[in-house]
Order: structure tokens, then sequence, then C-alpha cells
């Protein structure tokens, strides 16, 4: 995920078990680095999932990783789980802190997009069916390619070097002098990116199938794998 070694999953989740601490305990400060701590560390119930449950959490986890694993600009994954065991995640995937904490790249967001959208594109590969555990993945893929063509100039010469959103607003919204064919324009743009991205998972995925199924059944027996015993499994592939 952009700007963090999460997942959208495991970001989604951090949000409910931080927001239901404060709701608890009515906290009204603003939320500080112990109270995130704790979030990631406590936790009233583990999801008891059924085995058919458990293998598209692990089918989806696996499709995150290998995209991850297979895009240049990505961080290096530091743990792969499918226990549930932070604020009600089915499932995540951590990675290493990158090597550029500063400067954020169009090819590393794109790449983001790619890996978010890993764990769909598994799903629909290997259980021929969908979850709706992408819901939060094709969030922030959307917010991505939103900020590619309305904020940063990155869409491409079919929209313009520009940003069309409005500084003043309390909302970032598009200024209000675009025409209905620009806003058009964007949107298609928009769409675009997001499938170019869905697309890119899908291939990465299906060449390398034998690798996603080796991670998701390896998930299945362990339910947790580090760096070190995934690149042991690299090797044997």
């Amino acid at each position: 995920s952009a700007g963090t070694r999460y997942s959208g999953d495991h970001l989604n989740a951090l949000c409910r078990a931080t927001a239901r601490i404060r709701l608890r305990e009515k906290i009204t400060e603003p939320t500080s680095e112990a109270l995130i701590e704790r979030a990631l560390t406590e936790w009233s119930e583990l999801p008891k999932l059924t085995p058919k449950e458990e293998r598209v959490v692990a089918t989806h986890e696996a499709g995150h990783a290998v995209c991850g694993l297979f895009c240049e600009h990505s961080s290096p994954i530091s743990r792969i789980s499918i226990r549930g065991d932070m604020g009600g995640a089915l499932g995540y995937v951590e990675h290493q802190e990158h090597e550029h904490k500063y400067v954020l790249t169009r090819n590393r967001l794109l790449d983001d997009m790619v890996m978010l959208l890993g764990g769909r594109e598994a799903e629909e590969l290997l259980l021929d069916d969908l979850s709706v555990g992408s819901h939060d993945d094709l969030s922030r893929t959307t917010m991505i390619a939103r900020m590619l063509v309305e904020d940063l100039g990155m869409g491409g010469p079919s929209v313009g070097v520009l940003n069309f959103l409005n500084p003043d607003a309390d909302r970032r919204t598009r200024l209000p002098e675009l025409s209905e064919a620009k806003r058009d324009a964007l949107d298609k743009r928009v769409v675009e990116l997001v499938e170019e991205a869905r697309q890119r998972a899908a291939k990465i995925l299906k060449e390398n199938q034998t690798i996603l199924e080796t991670l998701r059944d390896e998930l299945l027996a362990r339910k947790v794998i580090d760096s070190k015993s995934l690149g042991t499994l690299l090797k044997k592939n």
C-alpha cells in the first residue's frame, strides 16, 4: 500500500481496532502512538474460519504477496499471515520499510495498485469466484489512480500534465470550471489505470501460478510465513 508497509486489509483492521478502543474508553484526544500500538497487539476475539473460508483468505493474501514479489518497485515482504491476529483482519501481508522512505514515485504507485489488486485476481484465478474482502483494496487502488490523474499530473497525454483539483475547497474537489468533456476524460483515465493494474496483476499471477498455489498451501499449513521461510519457498520453485 502506498506509503506504508502494511496491506490495505491490515490498515482497515487497524483503524477498526483503534476506533473500538476510543469508543470503549471514551478517548477524545488525538490518536497517539501508544494507542496505535495497543490496537496492533490487543484483540478480544479471533475469527474462527471454516476450512473453505481459510482457503479464500490464504488465496487472497498469497495473491497480494506474489504480485509484490514480481513488482520491481515494491518493498520486500517481511511477513504473511492468515491467523487473523490483529483487530479483525482475516489476513495481511506486511512489508519491510521501503528503501525510498521520503521519495514516492509514479512507478511505485503503479506497482502498489498491482499489489492491492493481487488478492482479488488470485481469487478469480484459483477459486473462480470473488469474496468481498477486496473492498478496501479497491478503494485504495481507486484513490491512487485518482491521485495520479487529478492531483499529480501523471495521468498521461490524454488528460495532460495539470492539477485538476481546487486547493481552496474544504474537500479536494475538481475545479468548478472543468467542462463535462474534461470530467469524462479524467474519469475514463482513472478507469483505464485501474484496469491496466488489474491486467498486470492477472498476468503476474497466471505466469507464476505454481508459486501462487505453493504459497497458498504453505499459508494453509503454517498460518504465518516470515521473510526467511518465504525465501526458502521461492528457491524451491
